[in-house]
């Protein structure tokens, strides 16, 4: 190994081990590792201060500058609050409900957000159902929804976006279109709410019974009345948004900008609002991520690990089925004890090179490593939507049986799935 991939990689390992402890922001680690390779000479300065100022990097501040507006009119909880009431206070058509509507708004909004919106709502539900639905029969399987949801398009969760930002930075590679993810995303929605009907539910009746808090009237949640002229403002930007994103007249950034400006201009946010609400460790860690996967591909460690990996699979006649798949389960497996970012942040760069390595397209396996991150819901600490139900009372194991059989036929589907809806 070269001086320069020795660095790289001492860099890349401390920077790793500091996303599993998690005692700094991710997105503080992100940057810090960045610098220390721009010191290093690893990166150029323009390549540190370039990172920041992507499309990706545009579209994810105004895309969390839309999210939050949602929530501060309250478009978000009435939209959320008119399918649940309209919905069987049975737990099994709830669920079904509550898996297809997070699902739904996480390919739009912050799934992390949507989590937060149906909390409330969910224990309102309960408390009113007399005990027939309890806080543990639907908090996880909206968590992991969210999360399924959250793969439908580009915005949909934060790893894609990483993965987009390190496509946009990486030479004779294209970038993801807005829809593309929805390939995948929408089978394994379809794939969640049949989990939940044939094998998920039952379960969950066996291992949760009468083992859930039942709340009072006394704990219902509140809400506060919000001008209907913002939410219906929220509600025509979010679908001119869509519009937007599909066209592709303008670049998603610039489309998610002019939004996001437009929110703050008609009222739905203030200016200051804005910046208080930013997600800046999300904002953070994707200026990073990009940063560091240039100082990995410029000092030739992507390259060498690549090849390793290559080699240990038949080198140049190894199945690019196989190696797509080994990537596929390796970032489910890291992304269940670690940040699903910092897993995809990892990955991107390596499986670019194994694909071009193998001269085939490097898309498939780019999608393989951002399936591969969200599909993580063995743990409760795999994903702040999944960490975020744990309020319900859920024990470690109760991740590990209900979430951890779904992450197993998930993946399985998706190996098979994948490189027939992205061909190499």
């Amino acid at each position: 190994m070269t001086p320069e991939i020795i660095i790289a990689l001492s860099i890349f390992v401390l920077a790793f081990v500091s996303f599993i402890i998690n005692k700094i922001p991710s997105g503080l680690t992100a940057v810090i590792a960045a610098l220390v390779m721009t010191a290093t000479g690893i990166i150029t300065p323009s390549e540190f201060v370039s990172s920041f100022g992507t499309d990706t990097v545009i579209m994810v501040a105004s895309c969390i500058i839309l999210g939050n507006a949602m929530f501060e009119t309250g478009a978000a909880n009435t939209v959320g609050e008119f399918l649940i009431s309209r919905s069987s206070k049975t737990e099994n058509r709830l669920l079904m409900v509550l898996i297809l509507v997070s699902g739904i708004l996480s390919a739009f909004l912050s799934n992390t957000a949507v989590v937060a919106m149906f909390i409330p709502l969910l224990a309102a539900t309960s408390a009113k159902s007399g005990g027939a639905i309890t806080q543990k029969d639907t908090y996880m399987a909206v968590g992991i929804a969210s999360v399924v949801g959250g793969v439908c398009t580009l915005a949909g969760s934060t790893p894609q976006m990483v993965a987009q930002g390190i496509l946009t930075a990486s030479d004779g590679v294209r970038t993801l279109t807005f829809w593309e993810l929805g390939k995948i995303g929408v089978p394994m929605l379809v794939l969640l709410v049949l989990y939940y009907e044939i094998i998920g539910e039952p379960i969950q009746r066996r291992i949760f019974r009468d083992d859930g808090h039942k709340l009072t009237e006394a704990e219902v949640f509140h809400h506060v009345d919000k001008p209907k002229s913002k939410q219906i403002i929220m509600l025509v930007l979010l679908i001119a948004c869509v519009i937007g994103f599909s066209t592709g007249i303008l670049t998603l950034g610039l489309v998610a900008a002019c939004a996001a400006a437009i929110c703050m201009i008609t009222g739905c946010i203030s200016f200051e609002r804005a910046f208080e609400t930013m997600d800046w460790n999300t904002v953070m860690m994707l200026a990073g991520a990009t940063a560091i996967s240039a100082g990995l591909n410029n000092s030739g460690l992507i390259h060498f690990a690549a090849g390793g990996i290559t080699q240990a699979f038949g080198g140049d006649s190894a199945s690019p089925v196989i190696l797509l798949s080994v990537i596929l389960v390796l970032c489910s497996v890291l992304s269940n004890f670690m940040s699903n970012t910092a897993s995809t942040a990892a990955l991107v760069p390596l499986s670019i090179s194994v694909a071009q390595g193998l001269s085939v397209d490097p898309i498939p396996f780019v999608i393989a490593v951002i399936i591969g991150s969200n599909l993580a819901f063995s743990t409760p600490i795999s994903t702040p939507p999944i960490t975020m139900t744990m309020t319900a009372g859920y024990r470690f194991k109760d991740y590990t049986i209900v979430g951890g059989l779904f992450n197993l036929l998930s993946l399985i589907v998706a190996c098979i799935l994948i490189p027939i809806l992205y061909p190499f």
